[in-house]
């Protein structure tokens, strides 16, 4: 069998004239040349698939050991399909969950099931999730013609996985925290899990009655100056002021991607452009 003709690019044969008659052979190599290069200009570019293995930040506590390593895989047609569907009901607690049983292989040696995804930090969540993004995409996201907030110049970018902002757990195995409120008191929480992620996401149109859905689940006890305890106080009991101080806590010490407070700088105008990274930005057509 004969080797392929190495082809030159179309840029070497210059600016001259190129007679088919004259020249046939020389024609002929221009021409499949230019063929081959608007072919790749137009080839959509996606990296190669990343790593499957990711360590979480708190992952999954059996028989007394705490088990942070998890398996992920690439999405396919398949998994495509079942994600569009969930989607379509409205329901960001059903896109979440297909994407966490379907794109995570196991936590431990535990394979992966709805009820396990309600179990991990909401972080070790969105962890996984950028994780399947990886896995399936490639290590970076990609912009076309962005508007800079500031100067409006529309901007081309790629950014890497890498750069998004990043919280870490000083000690995973904490499952409670102290959180210093007005008067004296203080509240004892533990960090939102996937369940109470999708308790928040059934409430819809009211931000006051999600905000009393995840303290309700999270405030373990309220500690009162005096040094009286109520447990699982009611969240409706609580004042505005120290609602708002459990759940900023709540919100700054999440482990995991910061995907909502990425920004980058805009070299034309030097200012700081904040780019969110959503679901429909990292899973863009799902």
């Amino acid at each position: 069998m004969t080797e392929p003709i190495a082809l030159p690019a179309f840029e070497n044969f210059g600016d001259k004239a190129i007679s088919g008659l004259e020249t046939p052979e020389e024609a002929h190599a221009a021409t499949q040349a230019l063929l081959k290069e608007d072919r790749e200009s137009v080839r959509p570019h996606i990296d190669d698939p990343g790593e499957t293995q990711v360590t979480l930040e708190r992952g999954i506590f059996r028989d007394g050991t705490w088990y942070r390593d998890a398996e992920v895989r690439e999405l396919n047609g398949y998994d495509e399909e079942a994600i569009a569907a969930a989607g379509a009901g409205s329901a960001p607690q059903k896109v979440v969950e297909t994407l966490l049983t379907r794109g995570v292989v196991s936590v431990g040696s535990e394979p992966m099931t709805r009820k396990l995804a309600g179990e991990l930090l909401i972080g070790d969540r969105e962890l996984l999730i950028m994780a399947i993004r990886r896995a399936t995409f490639g290590d970076t996201l990609d912009f076309e013609r962005l508007p800079c907030t500031h100067c409006g110049e529309l901007v081309d970018l790629t950014v890497p996985l890498a750069a998004i902002p990043f919280v870490h757990l000083d000690d995973p195995e904490q499952a409670e925290y102290d959180v210093p409120l007005r008067k004296g008191a203080t509240a004892v929480v533990r960090m939102p899990t996937g369940e109470d992620q999708e308790q928040v996401f059934s409430v819809r149109n009211n931000r006051a009655k999600q905000d009393s859905v995840i303290l309700s689940r999270c405030v373990v006890r309220l500690v009162q100056a005096d040094g009286s305890e109520v447990r699982r106080p009611p969240a409706q009991s609580l004042n505005m002021a120290d609602r708002q101080t459990i759940l900023q806590f709540l919100v700054d010490r999440q482990p995991g991607p910061r995907l909502a407070d990425f920004t980058f700088t805009h070299e034309t105008c030097g200012e700081e452009v904040p780019l969110p990274i959503s679901l429909a930005v990292m899973f863009r057509g799902l």
